[in-house]
C-alpha cells in the first residue's frame, strides 16, 4: 500500500459489483418506467384535444348561463380548429367577440359535423349555437385520427356535456 506525503494511506479501488449492479438497476427502472410515456405521445396529444374540446363546451355552456349572451362553438374544417364566440347584445345590435383562443385539433381531424335541426356538414364552417337559457343545439362531431379510425363527440343539448365514443368504425 502506498502512504501520502501527509501520512494518510492511499486506497486505489474502483466500484464494486454490487454498486454497479444497483446503478444498473436504477437505470434500467427508469428507463422501463419512462418510455411508455415517450411512445403513446400522440395518443396523450389526442386525449388532451377531446379533454380540451369538452372543456371548452361546457365553458361555453356555463358562461352562457351565467352572463345571459348567447354563445357560439365553431368548427373550421380547412383549419382543422376549433374557435368560440360571445354574442354580445347591446343598443339593439348584436356583436361576435372571441372568447378564448383558437384550437388546432391535430392530430385528429375533423370529418363531419352533424347539427340537429340544420344537417350534417364536411366542410367550410359549422356553428353550434349555445343559448343563454341553458341548452345548446345538440350535435354530433365526428373527428379521424392519424390511424384512420374514428371518434365521436355527442353534445347533449341540455347539459353541455360531452360524450366520446371512441369506437366509431372506420371513417
Amino acid at each position: 500500500m502506498r502512504i501520502s506525503p501527509t501520512g494518510i494511506l492511499i486506497k486505489n479501488s474502483g466500484f464494486t459489483l454490487v454498486e454497479l449492479l444497483v446503478v444498473l438497476i436504477i437505470l434500467s427502472l427508469t428507463s422501463l418506467i419512462s418510455l411508455p410515456l415517450l411512445v403513446d405521445r400522440d395518443d396523450s396529444q389526442e386525449k388532451q384535444k377531446l379533454r380540451r374540446i369538452a372543456g371548452t363546451v361546457k365553458q361555453l355552456y356555463n358562461e352562457a348561463t351565467l352572463t345571459r349572451d348567447e354563445h357560439l362553438l365553431v368548427f373550421d374544417f380547412e383549419r382543422n380548429s376549433l374557435s368560440a364566440f360571445r354574442m354580445r347584445s347591446g343598443d339593439g345590435s348584436v356583436t361576435k367577440e372571441p372568447f378564448g383562443h383558437e384550437v388546432l385539433l391535430t392530430p385528429l381531424q375533423v370529418r363531419q359535423v352533424e347539427v340537429e335541426g340544420r344537417g350534417s356538414f364536411s366542410n367550410g364552417q359549422v356553428s353550434i349555437r349555445i343559448f343563454p337559457l341553458g341548452w345548446m343545439d345538440a350535435a354530433r362531431i365526428e373527428l379521424k385520427r392519424k390511424s384512420g379510425t374514428g371518434i365521436q363527440l355527442a353534445f347533449s343539448p341540455l347539459t353541455g356535456t360531452t360524450t366520446i365514443n371512441a369506437e366509431s368504425p372506420r371513417l
